[in-house]
């Protein structure tokens, strides 16, 4: 897979970076959107969970506006979220690439998170900027936000490599992701404050496979403080497990793939 990857990277940048330019082309504002979308996203939650947050810090961060607690998990949560819908689309929406060309499977499945980890870029860069309008920052410990950033989305490149090629097969695969995505993300702490849930609510955030990730990047953007090892841990067990069975599956799967597009 890595070899493959390697291989085509020039081809995976090149159709990720156009998917990216070309992705709301038609429309009056074109590539605005990539702006405009996580900025309209940022100010709906705001306004909306930033009345029930009245009266409360974010989420335990003394001093720091909401509109950071919430844009910390919210963005990246928005880039797995995509990564992995594309990711379980690649296949299908690629067929016919894949009838015609001598790729592999796995760069077109790459090239959709890498159109995601671009919008996510674009998003942080944002969000960078409205932290230093907020007087909050810089903060060296920004400099090691790529890396749980990265690790989240090389989790959710697996999961899409996984569930991209049983939708193949199974086309019901696309509204069951849709469904748990939506379930996962109100069962992480991403607009609402962790202490305003019942305590066995709360004591499930750790058992959810995208919180250490998120729990991380508030860590390094808000606090300022290095996550913990067990963070780290958990971190790189649940990406390498990911890529290790989207591999899996891929593999398992290969032969009948293009038969069945």
């Amino acid at each position: 897979m890595l070899a493959a990857l390697y291989r085509h990277r020039v081809y995976i940048a090149r159709t990720a970076w156009r998917d990216v330019r070309h992705r709301h082309v038609g429309s009056a504002a074109g590539a605005a959107w990539n702006i405009l979308r996580p900025v309209a996203l940022i100010a709906v939650f705001t306004i909306v969970f930033g009345q029930v947050m009245t009266g409360r810090d974010g989420g335990g961060f003394t001093g720091i506006h909401f509109t950071l607690y919430l844009c910390a998990a919210l963005l990246p949560w928005t880039a797995f979220s995509e990564a992995v819908s594309r990711g379980t689309h690649a296949l299908v929406g690629s067929a016919a690439y894949l009838r015609k060309l001598a790729i592999d499977e796995e760069v077109y499945v790459a090239q959709s998170v890498l159109s995601a980890g671009i919008s996510l870029l674009i998003s942080m860069v944002l969000l960078v900027g409205l932290a230093l309008a907020l007087g909050h920052g810089p903060l060296l410990t920004w400099l090691l936000l790529p890396l749980p950033l990265v690790l989240l989305l090389l989790f959710g490149m697996g999961l899409g490599m996984a569930l991209g090629t049983v939708f193949v097969f199974v086309r019901d695969v696309r509204q069951l992701v849709e469904i748990a995505l939506l379930i996962g993300f109100w069962t992480v702490p991403i607009v609402y404050d962790p202490r305003i849930v019942p305590d066995w609510f709360r004591a499930t955030f750790p058992f959810n496979p995208v919180y250490p990730f998120l729990h991380a990047v508030r860590d390094l953007f808000l606090a300022g403080t290095l996550p913990a090892l067990g963070t780290w841990a958990l971190m790189l067990s649940w990406t390498v497990a990911s890529i290790a069975f989207g591999h899996v599956v891929l593999e398992r799967l290969r032969p009948e793939i293009r038969d069945n597009l």
